[in-house]
């Protein structure tokens, strides 16, 4: 089971979220300082959310490599340095590009024929750079925040958010564990329709395990006995309803009392005569493993489990608890590091993932949730805030497995990772703007409240918008794999958006702080740069001088 997809959707959304925060700071700050000022103000505002976004994420992922299940733990793994080169590629590489940028806008070079250089009226040029100050975005976050703190809304989003919670809560409650293997291909693909013909027109059904004997003597006639009553107690399952159709020790024996002057011969001569007869031989090469003394080092048989529902995985697990218990109360398995003889099938793997997946589940989602909040607690400049982050994001994750479920989502092995994945995802939609309410210079609630819309928000919505036009195309596929990373980055940018801009301003109009909360940033002064002019190059150079600082005491 693979997880490249994963990372290949994973990484752009970090990368452009962490891009559209950056850009948008650096487009507030004022365009007549110079460009090492206004990029020094842009890290300056942004850097910390960033910064906290990407370590709540890379915490997430750290609870998921606890899990036992190879894939979520490579998965996760992998996550984690991939988080980090996007963090280390906006600050450096993605800076110098903006930096680049402006200096191009400044010679009024064109976009991409940067080579050739536009003229202009002074007019234009402070129309055009009006317009990159305040744009349809901003213009609609000011409306917005205006709309969003009326008494009237806010009781409306508190109602409608919370039956919201009350219906994904009781969705949740049906989640059901399902796996298909025609979901891994495309509906179209004539595997589908073979397997359902198969179903409906023959009479062939459950699994078809191995039991295994080894490190053994299976010449000795009490080892011998042993292993027909392994069988017998496996066929006793309920799962099972005939004996093996063929069973190398059952053809031996009865071969050896039907062949006249075999019984004086040793074992092992036996089983030359026996396997040199071409039925026999042809039956059972493939089932005995000798040494060049004849010796059995390991054998097996097949049986049937006819009566376990591939699609029921209450029944599979059952299955996989049953069979192990007999295997475990064996007497020749006990005091064993590894069992003598057990059963095996490559399905075990699935059905062993089904029977720790609901505990690995919430186990993994407690941790990333808990993970997040004390990040918030330790490095949010007031402690409310790990109130915030652990209560929505707790109702933001309940809502989207309750949204997976109403879209006909199961409990499944890619269902399974992309609700592991999800707390890292979910929680930048709450991180960003919750940061930017404390760190605001504003002293009442709702003025704070609006300016983290008009600054942050912008940010946020369109780096949502974002993710939900790059997972867009994932809406066509004919695979139901594709199809449920689509429904899960759908329901994460959803939620993620109107419980960061909606539920959470509500919120804090309510019980958010008031007044300056900690420090407020250093900042830059023009006069704190020279500007240097080399006349024979021509170029601009920037020394930064002495800065000043602004401290304000806590509310």
């Amino acid at each position: 089971m693979k997880s490249d997809g994963f990372h290949i959707l994973y990484s752009p959304r970090t990368g452009l979220d962490d891009a559209f925060i950056i850009s948008g700071a650096f487009r507030r700050t004022d365009t007549s300082k110079a460009t090492a000022v206004r990029i020094h103000e842009t890290m300056d505002e942004v850097s910390v959310a960033i910064f906290l976004t990407t370590l709540t994420s890379v915490l997430a992922f750290a609870s998921g490599c606890l899990s036992s299940i190879p894939a979520v733990y490579w998965l996760c793994l992998y996550a984690i340095p991939t988080i980090c080169f996007d963090l280390l590629f906006q600050v450096t590489f993605y800076v110098a590009l903006i930096v680049i940028d402006e200096r191009r806008v400044k010679d009024k070079r064109k976009d991409c024929l940067v080579c050739f250089t536009t003229k202009g009226r002074q007019d234009d040029d402070e129309a055009i750079e009006a317009s990159l100050k305040e744009n349809s975005f901003d213009r609609c976050m000011v409306w917005y925040g205006d709309f969003i703190l009326r008494p009237w809304v806010k009781g409306i989003v508190l109602l409608a958010f919370s039956g919201l919670l009350a219906g994904c809560a009781y969705s949740v409650s049906q989640l059901e564990q399902e796996f298909k293997f025609t979901d891994v291909v495309p509906k179209d693909s004539y595997v589908t329709t073979f397997w359902e013909n198969f179903k409906a027109y023959t009479e062939q059904s459950g699994i078809f395990p191995f039991i295994y004997f080894r490190d053994v003597d299976q010449s000795n006639p009490s080892v011998q006995q042993q292993m027909e009553n392994y069988v017998n107690d496996i066929i006793d399952l309920d799962q099972a309803s005939f004996q093996p159709a063929f069973f190398w020790l059952r053809d031996f024996k009865a071969f050896v009392n039907g062949t006249n002057g075999i019984d004086t011969m040793n074992f092992n001569e036996q089983m030359d005569v026996f396997l040199g007869v071409p039925v026999y031989r042809d039956l059972y090469k493939n089932d005995i493993v000798r040494d060049n003394s004849g010796n059995i080092l390991r054998s097996r048989t097949s049986i049937r489990f006819d009566k376990v529902d591939q699609e029921v995985i209450d029944k599979q697990i059952t299955a996989l608890h049953d069979q192990s218990d007999v295997s475990a109360a064996q007497l020749v398995n006990q005091n064993r590091k590894e069992w003598a003889f057990f059963t095996f099938d490559g399905v075990y793997y699935i059905w062993e993932f089904y029977s720790v997946v609901a505990n690995e589940l919430t186990v993994n989602t407690l941790m990333g949730v808990i993970a997040v909040s004390l990040v918030g607690l330790i490095f949010i400049p007031h402690w409310s805030a790990v109130l915030f982050v652990f209560s929505i994001t707790s109702v933001m994750y309940i809502n989207l497995l309750g949204f997976l479920q109403f879209c006909g989502v199961k409990i499944n092995a890619v269902s399974y990772i992309s609700m592991v994945m999800s707390v890292g995802l979910i929680v930048d939609f709450l991180m960003h703007p919750l940061l930017r309410y404390f760190e605001s210079k504003e002293e009442i609630r709702d003025d704070k409240i609006k300016d983290t819309l008009r600054t942050m928000g912008v940010s946020v919505l369109i780096g949502g918008i974002s993710t939900f036009l790059g997972v867009l195309p994932l809406a066509f596929s004919t695979s139901q794999i594709f199809f449920t990373i689509f429904i899960t980055f759908i329901g994460l940018v959803t939620f993620g958006l109107t419980h960061g801009l909606i539920l959470l301003p509500v919120l804090l109009s309510f019980f958010g702080p008031s007044g300056q909360i900690g420090e407020t940033k250093t900042s830059l002064t023009d006069s704190s740069i020279a500007e240097r002019i080399d006349t024979t190059t021509g170029k601009q150079d920037f020394q930064l001088g002495d800065t000043t600082s602004c401290i304000s005491d806590s509310a």
